[in-house]
């Protein structure tokens, strides 16, 4: 009966440690959607920053052209 006992208590101890990543807690995965969220964020401002660099450009040279007039 002892050695029953002890196995179902390894048992359930291995499978609460098995369970205890981030993904197992709605904390944990709302950490990891955050963490998604601010790269993707950034993603997306690095090429905001790109288009608003190529719209000025682009922008200085239909001046330039309108001025050659």
């Amino acid at each position: 009966m002892k050695t029953r006992t002890t196995i179902l208590t390894t048992l359930v101890l291995a499978t609460l440690f098995m369970s205890c990543d981030k993904t197992s807690s709605p904390d944990g995965r709302a950490q990891l959607r955050d963490i998604e969220l601010s790269e993707k964020i950034e993603a997306l401002t690095k090429k905001q920053i790109i288009i608003l660099d190529s719209l000025q450009i682009l922008n200085k040279k239909i001046d330039s052209l309108k001025a050659a007039k």
